[in-house]
């Protein structure tokens, strides 16, 4: 279940809303009502220069309110920095030019580990801002950050009977005591476990592949372009008209090698259309060589 496109894919999937919520509840304690789920959610470019970043579950409630929900199993030393970011992102993104500021809507960000980020012993960390006279007086919580450490989670003997380690054991899946007793204390985890069997069984092995090929693919080339948009202006029309020409050479190149590997997947040649914009005769003229 750590895996980004099995993770990805499991929440997203229609119908499994509910398994979406009950996590989600038990981790912000607070009960949601879900409007739109998304995943690999392109931040809003605010001008040239900004950064590119893909959310990998972006959760609008029915309050208008944002979740998103960040899967990272290497230590890369900046998840503070990058889920700041998100944020900033997600805030700057729900107001147009003439909105009025009172009309922002709270963003929680969850970001589960496979490392340890503090030393804390806890294993769920939630931020809040407190006053720093009376720490007992919140200020400016529009933001909440929830850390996961579920390195130390299965290092630990968690009570199996709340349910954010129900549902951690879950996602974990690295000691099958945890997740036989999350099983036994919530059918809905439970369920969700047959469901993650189904999406992970030999019969969608080949799918969980193009999904990962796609995600793959699809990152790459928003990195790329945005990359290029970001490159400092003032070259000659000629240089213009000639890197725009190399970047659509090297963007059918990708498209080309992209369908050689669907065709190895046997996929049809729709879905491959769907996918690279190639048309039928395109495709059919790389399959025969």
């Amino acid at each position: 279940m750590k895996d980004d496109v099995t993770f990805k894919a499991f929440f997203s999937k229609a119908g499994h809303e509910k398994y979406l919520k009950d996590f989600l509840t038990s981790i912000i304690e607070e009960e949601i009502k879900i409007k739109n789920i998304t995943h690999d959610a392109n931040l809003e470019q605010l001008a040239k220069t900004s950064k590119y970043g893909i959310l990998d579950l972006n959760v609008e409630l029915e309050t208008g309110e944002q979740i998103n929900v960040e899967m990272q199993l290497k230590n890369y030393f900046n998840i503070e920095e990058r889920t700041t970011y998100y944020a900033s992102k997600k805030i700057t993104e729900q107001l147009g030019p003439k909105e009025d500021y009172n009309k922002l809507k709270k963003v929680i960000i969850i970001a589960i580990l496979d490392y340890d980020l503090t030393p804390l012993q806890k294993y769920i960390t939630k931020t809040v801002r407190v006053v720093e006279e009376d720490r007992y007086y919140e200020l400016n919580n529009i933001v909440t950050y929830y850390y996961i450490e579920l390195s130390k989670f299965r290092r630990q003997n968690p009570d199996m009977t709340k349910k954010e380690n129900q549902w951690l054991s879950l996602i974990d899946m690295e000691r099958e005591d945890l997740l036989e007793m999350a099983m036994k204390n919530n059918k809905i985890v439970k369920e969700a476990y047959g469901e993650y069997k189904v999406l992970t069984g030999e019969a969608c092995e080949k799918r969980l592949a193009e999904l990962r090929m796609i995600d793959n693919w699809e990152k790459n080339c928003a990195l790329r372009c945005e990359r290029e948009q970001g490159k400092e202006e003032g070259i000659t029309i000629g240089e213009k008209i000639g890197k725009k020409r190399g970047i659509e050479l090297g963007q059918r190149k990708e498209k080309i090698e992209l369908t050689k590997k669907m065709l190895k997947l046997k996929m049809s040649v729709e879905q491959i259309k769907e996918i690279t914009g190639l048309s039928e005769e395109e495709i059919k003229k790389i399959e025969k060589k």
